[in-house]
């Protein structure tokens, strides 16, 4: 009687096994299709990203440009009294208002090229775990292949060396 057990445990673990290898394959296909989408994800971040800094520089630069304007009028002292006399000033102070916003904006796209970096970042290590995950899943898949083949060949091995006693026990039952 325990070969019989043996010989049924051997054809269920090679069962076992093959299912595990169609469960894997299944998965592994789904693994990959996630992972090129989630590369053409990536290469769309990296280019609004490379994009937004070179809007970021440009903005700077142009408020740069700015700063050095306005401190270059602001030192001339004609242009400040008939800024004053024609205009009461308000020149000036549109410049100081311009530039202020300049500032924010350059602020603001800053933290935008941070928090963008930072998601992108994020997203280059969710796409190395997921290739990870599916290094692993490939050799696990070849593993439970491997498995199924060494157990349904024992299986038969042993089915075909001890088939005189299996037949014996699953045919003459004494009792």
């Amino acid at each position: 009687m325990g070969k019989v057990i043996a010989l049924l445990l051997m054809i269920l673990l090679a069962m076992v096994s093959a299912a595990g290898y169609v469960y894997l394959r299944v998965k592994i296909t789904a693994g990959e299709e996630q992972v090129v989408a989630g590369q053409q994800r990536f290469d769309k971040g990296q280019d609004k990203l490379d994009a937004g800094k070179v809007k970021l520089e440009a903005g700077k630069q142009e408020l740069s440009e700015g700063k050095e304007k306005y401190a270059r009028a602001k030192d001339k002292k004609l242009l400040v009294f008939l800024d004053q006399l024609l205009k009461g000033g308000r020149g000036f102070q549109e410049a100081d208002r311009r530039i202020a916003e300049g500032e924010e904006k350059v602020a603001d796209g800053e933290d935008e090229v941070r928090a963008g970096q930072i998601r992108l970042d994020k997203g280059g290590l969710e796409l190395s775990q997921g290739r990870e995950q599916l290094s692993l899943g490939r050799v696990l898949r070849v593993a439970c292949a491997v498995g199924a083949g060494v157990f349904a060949a024992l299986a038969i091995a042993l089915g075909f060396f001890w088939r005189r006693t299996v037949a014996r026990i699953l045919l003459h039952r004494d009792a």
